[in-house]
């Protein structure tokens, strides 16, 4: 689940959130509801995918803790690496 950034600063920027979301390849679907956006991925996110979700997470300021469903034994060796600067706001409660 994704949370909706908001707001968005113009419609420009909901366009280039939304293309960037739709870009990534491990995203099949997603669909907007109360809670945010529920984003159907690929099993399993492939390593680009993940590094763009990240990507496009940290640049909206958006809460990457469901991310941490996304480690496997074959990314955790850098995706949760206490060294990337992404991993207390995936890993870190």
């Amino acid at each position: 689940m994704i949370k909706e950034p908001v707001p968005f600063f113009s419609d420009g920027d909901e366009d280039c959130f939304f293309h960037w979301l739709k870009s990534i390849d491990a995203v099949k679907d997603f669909v907007g509801g109360p809670r945010g956006l529920e984003v159907t991925l690929t099993d399993p996110v492939d390593d680009p995918s993940l590094r763009e979700l990240i990507g496009l997470l940290t640049r909206y300021g958006l809460d990457m803790k469901w991310l941490r469903n996304l480690r496997t034994e074959q990314n955790e060796g850098w995706f949760a690496s206490e060294k990337m600067y992404w991993h207390e706001s995936v890993f870190k409660d």
